[in-house]
């Protein structure tokens, strides 16, 4: 009967760990420097630089095996930019910021897959056909960028802060990945990037890249 007690008690006390644990650890939101300037892109997402790829009308087409031929979300950002892909494991931070002041214009959510988002498939290092959430977003002199939240195989829900038409301020909190997976960001043309593939982001603080008109 002790045995069972202390069995029962064990089991409780390791629930109320891992409760607290995953409140504290995996849901933290620390304080960031935001820079507060209107002329740099931060990272929406704490994690690591798997790609960097540049894009242009020409090449919107990822071939997949299972899926043909795939759009790759840019045809409402610009005719031409930049696709960097950030992979957040189960110690980064999980929640995004807007990468500058602005409006969300839209917002589009996609049912799909749960595949292992840190095993690179293509050369964007993107996980297409896992669900995923897109936020359209406008600066105030009219440039359009994404950021793309994308479910992996432990981040099985994506959570959005955000509504269509909605003003954020660079450095606001604009939504929830569970327990990592992946964030990728889509810049138009005009904006020179300023990160390498391997450089570790900091959610808010670090700049991805500069408006240069």
């Amino acid at each position: 009967m002790k045995f069972l007690k202390g069995l029962i008690y064990t089991a409780i006390a390791l629930t109320v760990f891992l409760f607290t644990y995953y409140q504290v650890w995996f849901l933290r939101q620390p304080n960031r420097n935001i820079p507060g300037n209107s002329q740099v892109f931060v990272s929406p997402a704490n994690g690591k630089i798997v790609s960097i790829h540049k894009w242009n009308s020409q090449s919107l087409v990822v071939t997949k095996e299972e899926y043909g031929a795939i759009n790759v979300w840019t045809k409402d950002v610009d005719t031409a930019g930049t696709i960097i892909s950030i992979q957040m494991d189960v110690t980064n931070v999980h929640y995004q910021r807007a990468p500058v002041d602005g409006k969300v214009v839209t917002e589009t959510y996609t049912h799909g897959s749960f595949h292992n988002a840190v095993q690179m498939s293509n050369e964007y290092g993107i996980r297409f056909e896992n669900e995923h959430n897109e936020y359209l977003m406008e600066t105030p002199t009219g440039k359009k960028y994404k950021v793309i939240q994308i479910a992996g195989f432990l981040a099985r829900r994506i959570v959005d802060y955000t509504k269509p038409g909605q003003a954020v301020k660079q450095g606001d909190v604009i939504g929830l990945i569970k327990l990592g997976s992946q964030v990728t960001v889509l810049l138009p043309h005009d904006v020179e990037v300023l990160v390498k593939n391997g450089d570790v982001t900091i959610d808010g603080e670090t700049i991805l890249g500069k408006a240069v008109n």
